[in-house]
């Protein structure tokens, strides 16, 4: 059995780059045959990491794979035109090669509900596809709306527990946890969906009941001016830790030593970080715009006050476990099958 992944790489660390990344590793540990074909902005040096940055080397590459035979395993968000143009041009004709992918955006429902014509390209899109690993419920209802045969759809978070391994804390981390008595982590993006506005005009809550209190934010986009003019604006310069971009190990060595960790975000399909923190067993509390794994402490979406008093309960009730699931082993199996479906079903043909 050999598999190819295609989507992002990192860097940088987003969800579906680092659920690559995982699962890649995952695979590789299991003996299996797999290489990556990275169509993110990333291009480090990795093994068995091929990246491609124009259609044209991404098509010459993805044609010599489907020829030879490889399972392939496309992620994408499904929240814009690019992801469905992947979709479909992943998808096209090669009998010999299983086809799976998994769609990993919370913005996926909105963005398929907003036109027919949407929802009419996703359904032939995902037509070349023996199945989809949808990572949420909603993800699921939104696709069979579209018309996506259920029994095709596969629920299932995009998380390798297994992989959940902590680099060593850098110096900055280091610091930032000497310095604070009670210390907060929030991953951060410049995009309104990760709730920057909000988590500060909460953190100013907090800090009035819990002295000591510092957020340590890491991510893209806190070097900027506007970042910074949220935070002057919602009087917490003070109280912030800016760690800027930590690679993912070191993402883990920060998130493992805080005392809560904060996704406050308007939309969500099934947070990696969140499932991280539940794992580390540092208590998690996340916006309630989709189910979140057991043992989250949920607050109202937009809700500064309930988010700030989610995390003093989330503090007060102190570390916690949540179960891990772990997507290696389950998608293992389903390349199995599928490469024995075609492999029986080439057979069958060559009979007749």
């Amino acid at each position: 059995m050999r598999v190819l992944l295609v989507g992002d790489y990192p860097p940088p660390h987003g969800g579906v780059a680092v659920h690559v990344q995982q699962l890649h590793a995952s695979l590789r540990e299991r003996g299996v045959e797999t290489m990556v074909l990275d169509i993110g902005k990333g291009g480090r040096p990795a093994p068995d990491v091929i990246p491609v940055r124009t259609p044209a080397q991404y098509g010459r590459k993805l044609a010599g794979f489907l020829h030879e035979g490889w399972t392939v395993h496309v992620h994408t968000s499904g929240n814009n035109p690019k992801s469905w143009m992947l979709a479909a041009t992943a998808a096209v004709h090669a009998p010999r090669s299983p086809r799976v992918i998994t769609l990993h955006s919370g913005l996926l429902p909105d963005y398929l509900a907003h036109s027919l014509s949407r929802r009419v390209f996703a359904r032939m899109a995902l037509a070349g596809y023996s199945r989809v690993v949808a990572v949420s419920g909603a993800v699921r209802e939104a696709l069979v709306r579209c018309g996506v045969p259920p029994e095709k759809i596969l629920v299932y978070p995009a998380f390798c527990g297994s992989q959940v391994r902590p680099g060593e804390a850098t110096p900055a981390i280091q610091e930032a946890r000497a310095r604070r008595k009670t210390l907060l982590a929030m991953a951060h993006h410049p995009s309104p969906v990760y709730g920057r506005a909000l988590m500060f005009r909460a953190l100013r809550r907090i800090a009035d009941e819990r002295p000591g209190v510092g957020l340590a934010v890491f991510g893209p986009g806190t070097r900027s001016e506007e970042f910074m003019r949220d935070a002057r604006e919602s009087g917490v310069e003070a109280l912030l830790e800016n760690l800027w971009e930590l690679e993912h190990a070191q993402a883990l060595a920060l998130m493992a030593r805080s005392d809560a960790f904060i996704r406050p975000t308007t939309h969500d399909g099934d947070a990696i970080s969140v499932r991280e923190a539940l794992t580390l067993g540092v208590p998690c509390v996340a916006s309630d715009v989709c189910v979140r794994p057991q043992g989250t402490y949920t607050f109202r979406a937009g809700d500064a006050v309930d988010l700030a008093a989610q995390v003093h309960h989330a503090l007060e009730a102190g570390p916690t476990q949540g179960v891990s699931p772990d997507a290696g082993p389950v998608l293992m199996k389903l390349y199995e099958d599928l490469t024995q479906s075609t492999i029986l079903g080439g057979e069958i043909d060559a009979a007749r």
